[in-house]
């Protein structure tokens, strides 16, 4: 088996993997703001979940701007 190791292919798939987790990052924050702020002031159940969808489109935003760099990148460096 012929294998090479390349480390600009390990530096994507980490950028790739950060990307998920900054997601699940978004979504946890949401969530437990929304919690924060029902038990603070009194606010309807529904609020964590907002809180929730509102991290998941803000994470998803961050995260399709640094996979469009990414694949911009290495469409960049297949056409030299």
């Amino acid at each position: 088996m012929n294998f090479k190791l390349n480390f600009e292919d390990i530096a994507i798939f980490a950028k790739v993997v950060s990307a998920a987790l900054l997601i699940v990052g978004f979504v946890l924050l949401g969530y437990y703001l929304g919690l924060y702020f029902e038990d603070r002031y009194g606010l309807g159940r529904s609020i964590p979940l907002w809180g929730a969808l509102l991290g998941a489109v803000l994470g998803l935003l961050q995260c399709w701007n640094m996979i469009k760099s990414i694949a911009d990148k290495l469409k960049n460096d297949r056409r030299e």
